[in-house]
């Protein structure tokens, strides 16, 4: 089986982003508009300029590639994670060492069906919920991670 990352986790974040900082340059023009000069070169004009045409281009088509870059290989021996975006990583974990396996899904992940899947293995303990080699953004997280219990016959959660 061989997933991909899911575009929308980076993009709702991009998003959100984005809105946050309309929010808070809309405050600054209102507050300092009547002191700004009314000049079109004004740097308050020229930095909301890139905020609104050329941040969204790069990081909706950086996003994109990163999202894009994302492979996950899942065999009956092993689960291999690929990432190739500036560097290149490749993590793997047999699958006779995995002994559990974690689903996380955020509020919008559960809105648009994506998760991240973590296998476990035995000594790994997750600081700040953090594991050493998890697959993000993946659709349909439940499903895949019935499909690697399967596998793996490791029992059902």
């Amino acid at each position: 089986m061989v997933l991909g990352r899911v575009y929308v986790s980076f993009a709702v974040l991009v998003t959100i982003g984005l809105i946050v900082l309309a929010i808070v340059l809309s405050i600054i023009w209102v507050v300092a508009g009547p002191s700004l000069s009314t000049d079109i070169i004004s740097p308050l004009y020229l930095f909301s300029l890139f905020c609104f045409i050329c941040l969204p281009i790069l990081l909706y088509g950086l996003g994109y590639l990163y999202a894009k870059g994302h492979r996950y290989i899942i065999t009956n021996h092993r689960i291999i994670m690929f990432r190739k975006f500036i560097g290149i990583l490749i993590r793997s974990v047999a699958c006779d060492k995995i002994t559990d396996i974690i689903v996380s899904q955020g509020p919008f992940g559960r809105i648009f069906n994506y998760g991240g899947i973590s296998p476990m293995t035995a000594g790994i303990t997750m600081p700040f919920g953090l594991a050493i080699l998890s697959l993000s953004g993946v659709r349909n997280p439940y499903e895949v991670r019935d499909a690697i219990a399967k596998l793996l016959a490791l029992p059902e959660a």
